[in-house]
């Protein structure tokens, strides 16, 4: 698979099968987001890799009558992503590595999807007792959740649905329409 076929197929999984990433997938995919790019290469990111049923239950329960939260008790494995604030950039850079893990992993044909956990305005709240819960130290910032594991059924995607370009690039300034 190359890099366009990743992106134009890559679609987040809600619904994972039993069986475990092994761990040489795992590094791959992590690899993927040690690799990324950022902002003057400060590298604000740090990866928690939770496994553990009891871990998983607790950061579902932080999520109570989110939609999130029947995805992450059904989970088996997921990646915390936690951000050096100390960078002007970090949560941007810290998006960009997570979007290279769900692109290694659709190589692999292993599915992701972000947990984001509550809506505004409980999502602060949640954030701060989860990076509670994993151990955070108070001078980084636990962002999201990533669900991470080999998809139900085998997910084919022909078109996404998405806006046209011509409603989204704009040639000098915003508005001006870009020509071939």
């Amino acid at each position: 698979m190359n890099v366009s076929e990743a992106v134009s197929t890559n679609v987040a999984v809600r619904e994972f099968r039993r069986d475990q990433v092994s761990l040489r997938d795992l590094m791959k995919i992590l690899e993927a987001a040690r690799q990324c790019q950022s902002g003057k290469n400060t590298q604000p990111w740090y990866f928690i890799i939770i496994q553990r049923r009891d871990t998983l239950d607790k950061l579902a329960e932080l999520m109570k009558g989110d939609v999130d939260e029947e995805l992450m008790k059904k989970s088996s494995l997921a990646v915390a992503i936690i951000g050096d604030p100390a960078g002007e950039f970090f949560v941007f850079d810290c998006g960009r590595a997570a979007q290279n893990m769900t692109l290694a992993a659709w190589e692999l044909g292993i599915g992701s999807c972000i947990i984001s956990g509550p809506e505004p305005p409980d999502r602060e709240s949640y954030r701060v007792k989860a990076g509670r819960l994993l151990k955070v130290p108070s001078n980084l910032r636990f962002l999201e959740l990533m669900i991470v594991g080999y998809p139900q059924v085998k997910l084919t995607v022909r078109t996404k649905r998405r806006k046209k370009l011509e409603a989204l690039v704009f040639k000098e300034d915003f508005g001006s329409t870009m020509t071939a």
